[in-house]
């Protein structure tokens, strides 16, 4: 019998810019206290390397589901990752894919001006590919 309902849909996550985060920023708490598990750091990478549902994290970064759900919900409440699709397992069920929320995470030490300076350099630079040398 064919399934009714797509599973495993290839999902690309967009290409973001960097997210900046200025150690004297009041939201960076939120940001290191997601961080401050290994197990949170290693899901955070692995969806820098792909999307996934919590039951693939949990395969690729060996835990259990319920560990996963707590560290993605950490994730996700700090602005880390996002869900940028839904699947659905065999038995019908709605599964969330999730994604970092920006592109690499630059950590600032200084003050707000070194903050705002390490943005402007970020945002003056072309991430969008290789560049071209004279002569090419």
């Amino acid at each position: 019998m064919s399934q009714l309902v797509p599973q495993d849909v290839p999902t690309d996550a967009e290409a973001t810019e960097p997210e900046v985060v200025g150690l004297e920023e009041t939201d960076t708490s939120a940001v290191f206290a997601a961080l401050s598990s290994n197990t949170a750091r290693s899901i955070l990478n692995e969806l820098y390397e792909s999307p996934g549902t919590q039951s693939e994290l949990a395969d690729r970064v060996e835990t259990s589901i319920q560990n996963v759900t707590y560290h993605v919900d950490k994730l996700h409440n700090a602005g880390l990752v996002t869900v940028v699709d839904q699947w659905y397992s065999e038995k019908g069920n709605e599964m969330d894919v999730y994604a970092p929320s920006n592109g690499p995470l630059v950590v600032v030490g200084g003050d707000a001006a070194q903050t705002e300076q390490t943005r402007t350099a970020i945002d003056l630079l072309d991430l969008s590919g290789p560049t071209s040398t004279v002569g090419d």
